[in-house]
């Protein structure tokens, strides 16, 4: 007997989309488990033994222990630091066109394939232990979301989420302790990189709907604005029901704890959230920066809607 497709509801596009939290709320629905950008799992969890969103250690999170017993008999059982190196080589933007190509052959086919059924092990694992017939997965980017169409007994359906590019790119500029380990610094990127990427990952994502698999859009703009109604939107395109969604009053989501493996650092934040849109940018980038932006993504912001002036 056949066994039951397993749904991934992947949340796709650039960081500091609001991607972290928008996943979280999709998780506190009823039937959906969230588990964070699980891209980073052979690095971030298995490996490094980072925090969970459950805030505690990778190797120390019961519901991670239970995921790597159902998969494996045990993460011991699996060589991490070899998943890490397939990983690296599958994962880079630049093998986005070798995805869409039917067939992949020499080193590269053998790692695709190797990482396409170790990780419909990790899907199997998280449903049997979640008990939840779709898992949010926010890894966001473009070949995670092309590799899982090679993941074996999954279902895959897209949400593109798209912020405007002048505050991811005000987001990516920001020097920003990382709660979640230790106090580091997240990541940093120059204008022109994170202007050139947001044009290119939401490109990659939205040709999904070229494709038989199921793809919505949503704009995190829409989202903190219409909460509820953007919520029971994408949870109806998950096949979910959004009656009990997790909101104590206007503009306010009530945070459960969940098991993201990585994320932004307000995955390891629970209770009380409110919902606001990040419009800092608006007070503090130069209006020589500003226009730059404006003009480099023009072509994306008419086409998600995000005024030139």
């Amino acid at each position: 007997m056949s066994q039951e497709l397993i749904r991934i509801l992947f949340v796709g596009g650039h960081g500091r989309s609001g991607s972290t939290l928008v996943s979280r709320a999709l998780g506190a629905a009823e039937g959906a488990a969230c588990v964070g950008e699980l891209r980073y799992l052979w690095t971030q969890g298995v490996t490094k033994n980072q925090l969970c969103g459950c805030s505690r250690r990778f190797r120390r999170c019961p519901f991670w222990k239970a995921v790597g017993r159902a998969a494996f008999g045990g993460w011991r059982n699996v060589d991490a630091p070899e998943m890490a190196r397939v990983h690296r080589s599958v994962m880079r933007i630049r093998h986005a066109p070798r995805h869409v190509l039917p067939g992949a052959s020499g080193a590269f086919g053998r790692d695709v394939q190797t990482y396409a059924e170790t990780m419909a092990k990790v899907y199997r694992g998280i449903a049997e232990v979640s008990q939840s017939p779709v898992i949010v997965d926010s890894s966001k980017f473009p070949t995670s979301a092309l590799l899982l169409r090679r993941v074996p007994g999954i279902e895959l359906r897209i949400v593109q989420l798209v912020r405007g590019p002048h505050g991811v790119v005000h987001s990516w500029s920001r020097q920003v302790h990382r709660a979640d380990k230790g106090g580091r610094l997240m990541a940093t990127h120059s204008p022109a990189q994170t202007a050139a990427e947001w044009l290119a990952f939401n490109a990659v994502i939205e040709s999904f709907r070229l494709s038989r698999t199921p793809w919505t859009l949503m704009r995190y703009e829409d989202f903190v604005n219409r909460p509820r109604e953007e919520l029971s939107r994408v949870l109806e395109f998950a096949g979910l029901p959004s009656a009990d969604l997790p909101f104590l009053g206007d503009g306010t989501i009530d945070l459960p704890v969940d098991h993201s493996v990585a994320g932004n650092p307000m995955r390891i934040r629970t209770g009380e959230v409110p919902l606001r849109a990040d419009e800092e940018w608006r007070t503090v980038m130069r209006p020589g920066r500003r226009r730059l932006i404006t003009a480099f993504t023009a072509p994306g912001m008419l086409r998600y809607g995000y005024p030139l002036r």
